[in-house]
């Protein structure tokens, strides 16, 4: 619970936006049955955009970025620029950050996530697949359906990231994330590593 609620999944993230999200008053009252599923991505409600801040905690060595929509504010000739906050206060060390980062890469080159790998890069990721609960498909029913949410969220390049992607898909026709979000993901950091001519960082 105690990271849980470090790594922000309780609260907004300060998002320059209207902002909807969960306090996951049922998953706080502590059942053993709620880390549990929550151990495998269900009974614990969370956003995208707040994985995504999630994940900027381990691509940043434990400190997490507010994240923005704003790039720039200009007014007649004054421009203000709006950069990401990084948090003073670190959520995890540097050297933990680092082994996740790790753990991450290793799930890209040896993993269940290789259709998200991008020759010449290493990149940092992973699959999410969990079942969509009735309730979520507005039915008065507990329980799950044989649907899915399938995900994956990743950063490159790994050791020095330059951007961050989560891919969300509802339902898509693969089984698993592996054959339908990891790819999506490849190609869209592949087109930003093109465009911005980030150097590769191994052969």
């Amino acid at each position: 619970m105690k990271y849980i609620e470090k790594f922000s999944f309780f609260k907004p993230t300060g998002i320059d936006l209207d902002e909807v999200y969960s306090e996951n008053k049922e998953f706080k009252k502590g059942y053993e049955i709620n880390f549990a599923t929550a151990s495998f991505g269900q009974g614990i409600e969370v956003t995208p955009i707040q994985l995504i801040k999630a994940y900027s905690a381990i691509a940043n060595e434990g400190k997490m970025a507010r994240p923005f929509v704003v790039k720039q504010i200009v007014d007649k000739n004054q421009v203000l620029e709006t950069n990401p906050i990084i948090s003073e206060e670190p959520v995890v060390s540097a050297k933990t950050a680092n082994q996740l980062v790790a753990m991450l890469v290793s799930v890209v080159e040896n993993g269940y996530s290789k259709s998200a790998g991008i020759p010449g890069y290493y990149v940092a990721g992973k699959t999410g697949t969990a079942q969509i609960s009735f309730a979520a498909l507005g039915m008065d029913k507990r329980g799950y359906s044989d649907k899915t949410w399938q995900s994956f969220v990743g950063f490159a390049p790994a050791f020095d990231p330059q951007f961050l992607i989560l891919v969300k898909l509802n339902n898509p026709k693969a089984n698993t994330a592996e054959y339908s979000a990891a790819p999506i993901f490849r190609e869209l950091a592949k087109s930003i590593l093109d465009y911005y001519q980030i150097p590769s960082d191994h052969e």
